[in-house]
């Protein structure tokens, strides 16, 4: 039974195996499979990172089957709101779009617990640990067009080639084995188009369940907006639950900066046609319901 994180494509480099006859692959298979991931790659990073360009280059081969090092390169200084934070998940949100569309065919179908902080998926005799951030962010782009056809043209180029009988991803080109390993049996599964695409609303209205570390608190009723941190991203919102309100009029909560709060937030999306991808409007997150407090020395010990 193996335990996979991923968490592990911190760097801007990220290592594809190629299994099959030792040490060669065929040139035509080699250059589209990269085409595709690199258009994978391309796409994701302007949806989750929109502003900040980047190339990406074949750095090395190595041993193995056959393996490849891309490097990541930022083009200018631009970069979104996310981009602190993007630019450390790109290849873990890339690696996890891939493995998410494999499951597609699983059978049985994984069992996925969703947490604060983190995903657990058990598929088979694995476990799979995703950040939150990086589960989120999948399931944002994996919808768009531009990255199922990245993906459909990376897995069309290696299903074409019967002497490839594995595909992986993993952070070195050192590393026995691969950390994410797709059996050429699982190649037609991601072949065919991840999701059927339907027309999308214009606006939605997102609510769900987050850790938000507190930077800057307004301790009374005044719909003031206080300052948040989420997965590493600032983050400005009002708090909307009179109750906590008054809970805090009433000293039954302490709180400063660096403490947290367990909350419902609330806020809006607006789809972005060129992109095929929802984005988060920054001005509507609103707190509709505190959860609970969380100190500083209760944070340490998770």
């Amino acid at each position: 039974m193996a335990t996979i994180r991923l968490d592990a494509f911190s760097h801007d480099t990220i290592v594809l195996h190629f299994g099959g006859p030792e040490g060669t692959i065929d040139a035509y298979t080699l250059a589209n499979a990269l085409i595709g991931f690199a258009d994978t790659a391309y796409a994701v990073n302007a949806a989750i990172d929109p502003g900040q360009e980047i190339e990406i280059i074949v750095e090395a081969t190595g041993p193995g089957s056959y393996r490849t090092v891309l490097r990541k390169l930022k083009k200018g200084f631009a970069g979104g709101v996310l981009s602190g934070i993007a630019g450390t998940i790109l290849w873990n949100v890339v690696s996890n779009v891939i493995y998410d569309a494999t499951l597609k065919g699983a059978d049985p179908k994984p069992q996925i617990i969703i947490n604060t902080t983190e995903v657990i998926i058990k598929h088979g005799n694995d476990t799979i640990i995703v950040p939150r951030v990086v589960h989120d962010a999948t399931e944002n782009v994996k919808k768009s067009p531009a990255v199922q056809e990245g993906v459909r043209k990376t897995f069309d180029s290696l299903a074409a080639d019967p002497h490839v009988k594995d595909f992986g991803i993993t952070g070195s080109i050192s590393d026995p084995r691969p950390l994410i390993s797709i059996p050429r049996s699982e190649f037609r599964f991601v072949v065919v188009p991840i999701v059927e695409l339907e027309e999308q609303p214009l606006e939605r209205t997102r609510k769900e369940r987050a850790r938000l570390v507190i930077l800057k608190a307004w301790l009374n009723h005044a719909r003031r907006k206080w300052s948040f941190e989420w997965n590493g991203v600032p983050l400005s919102a009002p708090v909307a639950d009179k109750e906590f309100l008054d809970q805090l009029d009433r000293r039954e909560h302490l709180l400063g900066s660096g403490d947290a709060l367990d909350v419902e937030i609330t806020y809006r999306q607006t789809f972005d046609a060129a992109l095929g991808v929802y984005v988060n409007d920054p001005g509507s997150f609103v707190i509709s319901r505190v959860i609970r407090p969380v100190p500083r020395e209760v944070q340490k010990r998770f």
